[in-house]
């Protein structure tokens, strides 16, 4: 289907349908023809999600509908989840868990144009992580010091699979958010602490290493010049 007014009128469709069929489904409206309306949704989702997976494979350019089509992978299982009771915080993880799919998908298809994809996925991973782990935990302290953890491990892991290091810049954002990660951790009333006290020399270690970088001289390209071939031949016929 090329034209896009059409596709643009029948996703409007499927969105406004969709938004109709969740809306009363939270409302209660839905809930005395319970669990059919459930098993509606679940199928629709995955038979949306199908669509979008199978139009990727012919339309490849189009990396988008790799987002959606996990995520609507994401909402039929949520849908899953209502079925049983005391599962709401995993609920919102699940969202995450889609998106942070639909992002590495499409990461590896084109590891080197798609690489920025490492950070929407790896911080939604993060905070599906930290949602899925607050159903068990209750410390604040705790969660909060597990996703700058997770937030910090997304950039480490940027440096690490770019093999020519071109994003060494990663390593700055990565280091800072793990140091805020453990200052978490660390006890309020210990303000005597070695890492209460030296940890802004990693901000000038990292100082430094920046100036390293960008002073650090680059091989110039040059440029080479090639004769077309009928040039080089008219030159000898006319020595």
């Amino acid at each position: 289907m090329s034209d896009p007014r059409v596709r643009g009128a029948l996703w409007a469709a499927a969105l406004v349908v969709s938004g109709v069929l969740l809306l009363l489904f939270n409302l209660g409206v839905l809930a005395p023809y319970a669990p059919w309306p459930q098993v509606v949704l679940i199928c629709a989702a995955l038979a949306g999600a199908v669509v979008l997976f199978a139009t990727f494979t012919r339309h490849v350019a189009e990396w988008w509908r790799l987002i959606p089509a996990w995520t609507l992978l994401a909402l039929g299982g949520i849908v899953a989840l209502t079925l049983l009771p005391g599962t709401e915080r995993l609920m919102a993880a699940l969202v995450f868990l889609g998106l942070a799919c639909g992002f590495a998908h499409s990461y590896l298809l084109d590891r080197a144009e798609r690489w920025w994809a490492i950070i929407p996925g790896g911080f939604m991973l993060a905070l599906g992580g930290v949602l899925a782990l607050s159903a068990r935990v209750e410390q604040v302290d705790l969660l909060a010091a597990v996703l700058f953890f997770s937030l910090g491990a997304t950039f480490f892991l940027l440096y690490w699979l770019d093999q020519r290091r071109r994003q060494w810049w990663a390593l700055i954002p990565g280091s800072v958010l793990v140091i805020f990660g453990a200052l978490v951790l660390t006890p309020s009333q210990e303000s005597d602490l070695p890492l209460l006290r030296w940890w802004p020399v990693t901000l000038i270690l990292i100082g430094l290493l920046v100036a390293f970088r960008s002073q650090r001289r680059r091989p110039v390209e040059r440029l080479e010049m090639h004769a077309a071939p009928g040039t080089t031949t008219q030159r000898k016929h006319a020595g």
